[in-house]
């Protein structure tokens, strides 16, 4: 029971989108249905090419994996709310009208990942502005990422030194006015990796 009243707690200060009984009951459904067994083929394959163990394969073992993959993945969600702007937030800092912070986002003058939901607002990663001005030269940078790379490494890539770069971040390279070519070519590689 005291379980099922933090879970109350967590969900009441979200907004009580559902009862704590509905959310686990939600929970125990996905869990379950990740605990389908594996065919034996699977299982060979599995344990022949990777490094997993036979408890890792194991219903238990499986949703115990998905559960930690769950987590990482909202932990993932809040380091990108708190590294981005808002689209009105870009638009206050750059001056400019929300349609035309969105527009530049199509035309590949800004990053914003996923396609946005619905009735909510794009989010921007920070990194992409310098001074209170974007960083010149994304329309190259950001169309060579590969297409499914994950917001935080595109992030860490921008913010890391490069070699190639004069040991500069991608980000300082820009903002000093580097060629975008180089940095577009660094991003392409990154699907070769």
């Amino acid at each position: 029971m005291a379980f099922e009243s933090e879970v109350d707690r967590a969900l009441h200060r979200r907004g009580d989108p559902m009862s704590a009984h509905d959310f686990l009951a939600v929970l125990e459904e996905v869990t379950s249905i990740a605990a389908e067994p594996l065919t034996s083929g699977e299982h060979d394959f599995l344990m022949e090419n990777t490094d997993l163990e036979e408890s890792e394969l194991s219903p238990e073992g499986r949703v115990t994996t998905n559960m930690r993959v769950l987590v990482g993945q909202a932990r993932s969600r809040v380091v990108l709310k708190e590294n981005s702007l808002s689209t009105a937030e870009v638009a206050a800092l750059l001056g400019r009208d929300p349609a035309n912070i969105r527009r530049s986002r199509l035309e590949g003058a800004l990053y914003s990942p996923g396609s946005g939901v619905p009735g909510q607002s794009l989010r921007f990663p920070r990194w992409q502005f310098v001074d209170g001005a974007q960083v010149p030269g994304l329309r190259k940078v950001i169309p060579a990422f590969p297409a499914h790379f994950h917001p935080l490494s595109i992030e860490r890539f921008m913010l890391t030194a490069n070699k190639n770069l004069e040991d500069m971040p991608p980000v300082a390279w820009l903002a000093l006015g580097g060629n975008p070519e180089a940095v577009a070519t660094l991003a392409d590689e990154l699907g070769y990796e």
